[in-house]
């Protein structure tokens, strides 16, 4: 049974991966021309927007985990979710790169 299941998983998130990948394949296409001509008209601009949405990503999800009344008291909590997250996802890549 748990065979059974584990071979639905995967048949599933194949499925999911192939169509990821077509439609960023397709997306790509689309886009590509425009991508380029802007990123070589303006590479400063783009590095600055590129930074921003980095920094404007870290800092959402900073105050998420500080809306928390809880992460706030206990701050290592935060470091302790933070080194469980990367060890699961972790393991997880390990097991998912040696199918």
């Amino acid at each position: 049974m748990k065979k059974v299941i584990q071979k639905k998983v995967f048949e599933t998130v194949d499925t999911i991966d192939n169509s990821v990948r077509q439609a960023t394949k397709q997306l790509d296409v689309l886009i590509e021309p425009t991508r380029s001509t802007f990123a070589k008209r303006y590479p400063t601009l783009f590095s600055l927007l590129a930074t921003l949405g980095v920094v404007m990503t870290f800092l959402g999800v900073e105050q998420l985990l500080l809306a928390s009344s809880l992460l706030v008291r206990y701050p290592v909590l935060i470091l302790a979710c933070g080194v469980g997250l990367l060890a699961v996802t972790g393991t997880l890549y390990k097991k998912l790169t040696n199918v």
